[in-house]
């Protein structure tokens, strides 16, 4: 009864302030005042009003001695952005098929723009490839699929897209509430307000995308000014994908794929597109009619078939290295086209 009438208590406070002046937070407050941009009308509505965030706010402050007030306030300034949700269920690396999907990537814009990154951060890539056995063209392509190397970060605040994806949207609801938590360690370790971050509407951050719990675990600063800036510093960006790729298991100096045939494609439908590591030797795709096209090396594939036309469809036996580009984005389309990519902007002698 006690727990029950404190807990009226604070929505009554916290609602009772929502019929206040917000023009401004208070310079201390800790949360950004762009989050004033939507502003629930009263604290109800308003992700403060959740029980469920109330539980989760009551997780920080016990588990990582949060600042509770900062936390309501923060809280109690936002309501669901259901766009978020939208494009959640419409991803275009599920919906699209591969030969519209990779156009927006695989092009000669694209890839000139990524010789350019190359040349000017050169010092950088060699360092990676040193350091992390990624090659410079792996390095380059992914943070051109990912943001166009900088241009297209993403201009929504990462908190609200967090919370409306940790709490109402239920699928997923675990990890983006294990993202947001991570999000609100990362502002405070920072100093950043929270609202202030911009990124996808996935809660993804600067030039390399991280999510918030890679950003804690694998961003490194890697022009040693003291500080991680994935939005600013390219050379962090570079050896920030070089350490996450390494961490994901990527194998130096090994190959991406080849191009396969498969002489009867309906006898290999349950093994195309399947899982997420190399399943089979090459001497078992053999006796499947799966012949790779290409030089190879005898390891392990996995078989990837991608819609390359309206009515046709392409084979590759993809190494480990095809599957470590999945773990930064778990579609085979988005691995394709970062492989792809890194194929046309070549190799940094050519720079």
């Amino acid at each position: 009864m006690i727990k029950q009438a404190a807990f009226v208590f604070l929505a009554l406070g916290l609602t009772a302030c929502s019929s206040m002046d917000h023009s401004t937070l208070p310079a201390d407050s800790g949360v950004s005042n762009s989050l004033l941009e939507d502003m629930p009308e009263e604290w109800a509505e308003s992700y403060a009003g959740y029980p469920e965030v109330q539980r989760f706010i009551n997780k920080l402050v016990k588990e990582h001695n949060y600042d509770r007030n900062r936390l309501e306030l923060a809280f109690s300034h936002i309501k669901v952005r259901p766009k978020v949700i939208e494009k959640s269920d419409n991803q275009p690396e599920v919906i699209t098929p591969y030969y519209e999907y990779k156009t927006r990537f695989v092009n000669e814009d694209r890839a000139k723009a990524g010789r350019e990154f190359a040349k000017r951060n050169e010092k950088w890539l060699r360092k990676a490839q040193q350091e992390f056995g990624v090659e410079p063209s792996i390095i380059v392509a992914l943070i051109g699929v990912e943001t166009y190397y900088g241009r297209i970060t993403g201009s929504r605040d990462v908190f609200t897209s967090l919370t409306t994806l940790a709490f109402d949207y239920p699928r997923r609801k675990d990890y983006f509430q294990s993202e947001l938590e991570a999000y609100l360690l990362l502002v405070r370790q920072e100093g950043w307000n929270i609202g202030d971050t911009k990124g996808s509407y996935s809660g993804a951050m600067g030039m390399v995308q991280f999510m918030p719990s890679n950003y804690q675990k694998l961003a490194v600063d890697y022009d040693q000014n003291g500080h991680i800036d994935l939005w600013g510093s390219e050379a962090d960006a570079i050896g920030s994908v070089a350490n996450y790729l390494k961490h994901h298991g990527w194998k130096a100096r090994e190959p991406w794929f080849v191009m396969a045939y498969v002489a009867e494609p309906e006898k290999v439908v349950d093994f195309v597109n399947r899982g997420r590591a190399p399943s089979s030797e090459m001497t078992e795709w053999s006796a499947l009619n799966v012949l790779p096209a290409q030089s190879f090396i005898p390891k392990k594939t996995g078989l990837i078939g991608l819609r390359t036309g309206a009515e046709e469809v392409s084979y590759w036996l993809a190494y480990e290295n095809f599957f470590t580009i999945m773990d930064y984005n778990p579609s085979r389309r988005y691995a394709m086209s970062v492989l792809e990519l890194a194929e046309m902007i070549g190799s940094y002698e050519s720079y």
